[in-house]
């Protein structure tokens, strides 16, 4: 004789994708370096509000907060608060792979950020002279990896992840004061 043993309980066993990461998040990005920056305000300790949309396989960040970024390039503070204004939103977008852990409750992304490139029209005065010209455009590029994987945690619908500006160039040349910095993201799904 053989009985069935199923029970109505089987189903309320959620059903888990990684598409589940999906969607609009909202939350606070700390910066923190390894020399500090000189021009940071409190800012940097209590971090920043930040909105996040994740789809297709990529965290698109519409307004990155690039303040302390441009601060820690440009000594003028005047000088900084006027790239700033021109610099306007900066889009940043980082590709990344969606896994579950091994108990399936948290999604883990394997970020691979590309450079942020900043193209800034600089209005007044040149930046430097090529061969008798006047360059007008300053061209920052800031080298972004991530050594650790983000995570999302269905408890609480938590995003949290990290990636860290290693390198500046300004129009193609290394800046070398730039401190190594660190962008810690803690967002919440809305």
């Amino acid at each position: 004789i053989f009985t069935s043993c199923s029970s109505d309980d089987d189903e309320n066993i959620p059903v888990y994708s990684l598409k589940d990461v999906e969607g609009t998040y909202s939350g606070k990005m700390q910066t923190t370096s390894i020399a500090p920056l000189e021009n940071a305000e409190n800012e940097a300790e209590d971090g920043v509000t930040v909105n996040a949309e994740l789809k297709d396989n990529h965290i698109l960040i519409s307004k990155f907060p690039v303040e302390d970024l441009i601060k820690s390039i440009i000594e003028d503070p005047d000088a900084a608060e006027a790239i700033i204004k021109a610099v306007g939103d900066v889009e940043y977008k980082i590709p990344y792979q969606a896994a579950f852990n091994d108990n399936k409750d948290n999604i883990l992304l394997q970020m691979s950020p590309e450079p942020l490139v900043l193209e800034i029209a600089m209005e007044p005065q040149p930046i430097r002279k090529t061969e008798g010209e006047e360059e007008t455009n300053l061209t920052v590029k800031v080298t972004i990896k991530a050594d650790e994987k983000g995570s999302y945690a269905y408890e609480g619908q938590k995003l949290k992840f990290a990636i860290q500006a290693t390198e500046v160039t300004v129009n193609e040349e290394r800046f070398d004061k730039f401190p190594a910095t660190t962008f810690t993201f803690d967002m919440t799904k809305k």
